[in-house]
């Protein structure tokens, strides 16, 4: 399988929001997020990497556990901790995460204080002037 650097960079990003969603330790949620840069900004393929051996624990912020996550995505072309994630948190929530201006932290909070898992749901809020509540919006 021919998984390109862009494609796990997409998934460990979307890995780090579902993290950060849930209340996951931030740490963790960085490590995510160091790794999908790494992984976006090589000039050589991963995949490549992988079948000639190259360590990949030898990139900046990449770990023994995300060497790993980084092999199951060549071998399956999945993540399985996305797949635990997105049971436990809404998948729609990925979709409020593209409105411009909306990341992690503050999805959480209307998650998590109105309730909102989707863009209709936030449509509602909005027009319910319950957002305005909410710090920090």
């Amino acid at each position: 399988m021919n998984i390109r650097n862009t494609d796990i960079s997409e998934l460990f990003k979307k890995t780090a929001d579902f993290l950060e969603i849930s209340g996951a330790n931030p740490f963790r949620v960085r490590a995510y997020r160091n790794a999908a840069r790494t992984l976006a900004s090589l000039a050589h393929s991963v995949n490549d990497m992988i079948n000639d051996n190259a360590d990949l624990t030898r990139l900046p912020g990449i770990g023994k556990e995300l060497d790993e996550k980084i092999k199951e995505i060549i071998r399956t072309g999945k993540l399985a901790k996305l797949k635990e994630l997105e049971e436990r948190v809404p998948a729609s929530l990925h979709q409020v995460l593209k409105i411009p201006g909306l990341g992690p932290r503050k999805v959480k909070r209307l998650y998590d204080n109105l309730g909102v898992r989707s863009i209709e749901e936030l449509k509602r809020a909005a027009k319910e002037e319950l957002i305005r509540e909410l710090a920090g919006f």
